[in-house]
């Protein structure tokens, strides 16, 4: 009888329990973009109409595996800007947040997410985006054109487009 390893099986249904609980039920997945600007990271996150963001951080899966799951690499809130607080943020860089709660020491790993909180209608909701920087190495981006974990090409207008906003449709300006 030949022997399978569980294993690869058990973890996809981990990280799909893990990930659906920043899905909406019966909502689409949304990709955030992201670019490099200058020396810093430039973050483009999907927002619904009227919805600001609040605050924004870098986590990533904790190696020790200790409770909490994920190691917080930066953090920071109340946005500066209005470009800040629409969503498009520079990652641990001084013009996109007053109050930087965690500075980033050293380099940002290849993969990462960004996590928000945002208010919609007075509520809050978050918002959650995975980075994978290697996909930067190969991508030609215009003005106001972002690239998704996936390689996507998308502008700022598309990225929010994909947004679940609770049944709201979402237009695209051209």
């Amino acid at each position: 009888m030949r022997s399978t390893s569980l294993l690869p099986a058990l973890l996809a249904g981990v990280a799909m329990v893990a990930l659906s609980s920043c899905i909406p039920p019966n909502g689409p997945i949304t990709y955030s973009g992201f670019r490099m600007e200058g020396a810093g990271l430039l973050v483009a996150m999907p927002l619904c109409p009227g919805e600001t963001v609040e605050s924004a951080e870098i986590v990533v899966p904790r190696k020790d595996k200790k409770e909490g799951g994920f190691e917080t690499l930066w953090s920071a809130r109340e946005p500066r800007t209005a470009e800040a607080r629409g969503g498009v943020f520079q990652v641990n860089g001084p013009h996109s947040f007053v109050t930087v709660t965690k500075e980033l020491s050293g380099t940002l790993p290849d993969e990462f997410y960004v996590d928000t909180r945002q208010v919609r209608d007075g509520k809050e909701v978050s918002g959650s985006g995975y980075v994978d920087l290697t996909e930067l190495d190969s991508a030609e981006l215009g003005d106001n054109e972002f690239i998704t974990h996936k390689g996507k090409v998308m502008t700022r207008d598309e990225i929010n487009a994909q947004a679940y906003c609770g049944g709201e449709e979402v237009t695209v300006s051209r």
